[in-house]
């Protein structure tokens, strides 16, 4: 394939590229209500039946709340505790913020009180069965901000591609004209 095409295709990935990177740092950015339901718990971690759930609640924006209900579940058989986490993570990246051992269905609404990801562990004990439903503002496209190293790569390697094959386009050209002229005029000397 000629240069030329390799240049055509290095600036159609060059917008592409472009394109995916905006929208990584843009959608991120763009924050709904959102509703998450979930059935635990999830990993027994004690031979007596006591398990372990985490969930993880992307970074939400002070002023906001969490709103938290636990439902079917055996009373004072669970432990709650939510609390700040890294983006990304459910381990613990501070003071836990809400702590509790529900005696019934219970729905929560705890303040933000600064901009950032939660986390949250369940701890059930005897294996008891429960339905937890997070309630927060916060974007949908929180994972995609993963992806923003990579179309920063692309954008970069389409760059220099295009840069490169700019030139050697241009060189190739060249080439092919001088061989169209050295052709004919080698064929009307005969």
């Amino acid at each position: 394939m000629n240069p030329v095409r390799w240049k055509y295709l290095a600036a159609i990935f060059l917008i592409i590229s472009a394109a995916a990177l905006g929208s990584f740092l843009v959608l991120p950015q763009w924050k709904s209500p959102q509703r998450a339901v979930y059935y635990g718990p999830v990993t027994q971690f004690a031979p007596d039946g006591s398990a372990i759930s985490g969930y993880y609640v992307p970074t939400v924006d002070n002023g906001s709340r969490i709103v938290v209900s636990v439902y079917n579940f055996i009373p004072g058989e669970l432990d709650l505790s939510i609390f700040p986490s890294e983006t990304g993570a459910v381990a613990p990246a501070g003071r836990p913020v809400y702590t509790d051992t529900p005696l019934f269905n219970k729905t929560e609404i705890i303040p933000v009180n600064a901009t950032q990801a939660y986390g949250m562990y369940i701890i059930s004990r005897n294996f008891t069965h429960f339905t937890l439903i997070i309630q927060a503002t916060y974007s949908p496209y929180f994972w995609v901000s993963n992806y923003t190293p990579v179309a920063i790569a692309a954008v970069l390697g389409s760059g220099v591609l295009l840069y490169y094959y700019s030139f050697t386009s241009r060189r190739w050209v060249a080439e092919q004209k001088a061989i169209r002229e050295a052709l004919g005029e080698g064929n009307k000397g005969r």
